[in-house]
């Protein structure tokens, strides 16, 4: 944005140079056709109009207001000369207006006085006439090139505006999904505990009551029928304990547990959190990840000497992996034992993934990476 407003006002400047070039070409053009009733000499014509022109077009040139002044005094000086000079001062009333040298216009008309007391009544009204032109048409394009600016500063106002509210509302609908999802698992959640609390219980009940049955029965007429319902009665127990455990699984938020797992190192570690999952992966993963996380940041607290710890969580087309990292100094020795890491990668092995452990003076890095097809 703020380019964007640079190069506006770069154009706006070309513009507005342009702008007065053309007008004071104009200018000229409609005062050199007064010229023949003022002049006896074209050599004096010719050395009017040069210098006229000349110091016209250097005054844009110059950013100090003492040059600007300068030329402009000077020019005014070669009025009280020759009435050539009188007749092209609409370009210096021009500038005087533009660039706010107003002090120069007492003796602008001071020169324009003196050849109208000498007779040059017609002087004085051609040159009073163009001189109100160009004002005029300064004041004009002024206005003009001030009404663009606030035109392309109102433009800007609006796009960034627009774009912060964008920006807003992609947060809130992010804020609204993250809500949505957090009272989807926790639905999930109540359902999975009401199912194992009632029906769950029920059914046990049930498979219990049957087994004795079974045990006092004396007819052999019913021994087929209730074996018969005993085995369905377990199919039915496996089938719900295997959808309490799904629901369960689905209602578990890696990231929100992950967050919770690290908040401890907050306190004296500069922590670095990148997580990066879209796609459903399985409670055994999640679970493995979480308990991976916990011991890392155990150690962290209890052993680094570092001040940085940077946890990332990637999901890839065929794996998902887990990296904790810490810039504290420790021995590579370290990496070979303890029952913590044992625990990481009895964890990750039996979930057919790998783990990399890696001490240093570098730091301390546990990687870990685990197929997404064997654990869906």
């Amino acid at each position: 944005m703020c380019y964007h407003i640079f190069v506006e006002k770069s154009k706006a400047k070309k513009v507005s140079a342009i702008s007065e070039i053309f007008e004071k070409l104009i200018l000229t053009l409609l005062c050199a056709t007064c010229l023949t009733d003022y002049t006896n000499s074209p050599e004096m014509t010719v050395v009017a109009l040069l210098t006229c022109v000349t110091i016209s077009f250097l005054v844009p040139a110059f950013k100090s207001k003492y040059a600007q002044y300068a030329l402009c005094a000077g020019y005014i000086i070669c009025c009280f000369a020759h009435p050539c000079f009188v007749v092209f001062m609409p370009l210096t009333a021009y500038d005087i207006s533009r660039r706010k040298l107003y002090p120069l216009a007492v003796p602008a008309l001071a020169a324009l006085g003196y050849h109208t007391f000498e007779g040059d009544i017609k002087l004085l009204m051609h040159t009073t006439v163009f001189c109100a032109v160009a004002v005029t048409l300064e004041l004009f394009s002024t206005r003009a090139q001030t009404l663009k600016r606030e035109l392309i500063r109102t433009r800007d106002t609006a796009v960034e505006n627009s774009n912060r509210l964008i920006k807003k509302n992609e947060q809130l609908i992010e804020a609204q999904d993250n809500e949505v999802h957090l009272a989807t698992l926790t639905e999930r959640n109540r359902i999975a505990r009401e199912i194992h609390d009632n029906v769950g219980h029920m059914l046990t009940r049930t498979i219990l009551q049957m087994g004795a049955i079974q045990i006092i029965n004396k007819d052999e007429n019913l021994a087929e029928p209730l074996d018969s319902v005993k085995t369905t009665l377990d199919e039915a127990m496996n089938s719900i304990r295997k959808s309490v455990h799904d629901l369960h699984d689905d209602s578990i938020d890696l990231e929100s547990s992950l967050r919770d797992a690290i908040s401890p190192l907050k306190d004296n570690f500069r922590v670095t959190f990148d997580y990066d999952i879209s796609g459903h992966i399985s409670g055994k993963v999640k679970y493995c990840f979480i308990a991976i996380v916990k011991e890392a940041v155990n150690n962290i607290i209890k052993h680094s000497s570092g001040d940085a710890v940077s946890i990332i969580v990637r999901e890839h087309p065929a794996m998902c992996t887990l990296c904790v990292e810490d810039n504290g100094e420790c021995s590579e020795m370290i990496s070979t034992g303890g029952i913590g890491l044992e625990n990481m990668r009895d964890r990750v092995n039996a979930l057919g993934g790998v783990l990399n452990i890696t001490a240093g003076k570098n730091g301390f890095k546990i990687f870990a990476s685990i197929m997404k097809k064997r654990n869906t």
